[in-house]
């Protein structure tokens, strides 16, 4: 009769455990990541506006004030771009007539980095003007009808927000800095970008 090998049967135990705990670690890591990437999608669109930071810096003597800045944000399909797009539409806060920009943003999941966010510039910006009234216009969007602008933004759950900075391994800006805060943020009714802090109202 063969003598059993306890101590190869004890190491293909351990590297079994081992697997299987690697596997938990991931399939937890993944859908940990499902739910962020559902509440960003969740909490992205809506009708923002930054009055209240622009009343801010004119009480304070802030040198150089920001503009007083309306944003509407509706999810569009744009299956060329990718599964998770949305169509902004920037324009004066007291004036929606006054039509500032149109621009896109993308979410998406790396599997290394997690929620990968970056925003496009439409290159004929006037053909895609008031799409939040006609959002079915963007199916038709191709690659070559916009720009990816600045880097792809890393988009990290913190607390009751996520915070968005760019990968420095994968993009170098000149002047940025570690300390300078992050790049965006998003709550469930706030949003910053580009210096700007919108918070969402009810028109």
């Amino acid at each position: 009769m063969a003598e059993i090998n306890w101590r190869a049967i004890g190491a293909a135990c351990l590297l079994a455990a081992a697997l299987a705990l690697t596997g938990c670690a991931a399939q937890k890591r993944e859908r940990e990541r499902a739910e962020d990437l559902a509440d960003v999608l969740a909490w992205f669109p809506g009708h923002y506006d930054n009055v209240a930071q622009a009343e801010h810096d004119e009480k304070t003597g802030v040198h150089t004030p920001h503009d007083r800045v309306a944003i509407l944000i509706i999810p569009v399909q744009t299956p060329r771009l990718g599964h998770h797009l949305f169509f902004a539409q920037e324009m004066a806060a007291d004036d929606p007539k006054r039509v500032l920009s149109e621009r896109m943003f993308s979410f998406d999941i790396d599997e290394e980095r997690g929620i990968i966010g970056l925003m496009y510039n439409f290159a004929e910006p006037r053909r895609w003007r008031d799409g939040q009234l006609n959002p079915s216009i963007f199916t038709i969007v191709m690659a070559e009808d916009v720009a990816p602008v600045g880097c792809e933004l890393i988009w990290k759950r913190s607390g009751e927000q996520f915070v968005a900075n760019h990968d420095t391994k994968h993009c170098h800006r000149a002047g940025g800095s570690a300390t300078s805060g992050p790049d965006a943020t998003l709550s469930a009714e706030t949003l910053t970008l580009s210096g700007y802090e919108f918070r969402k109202s009810g028109s």
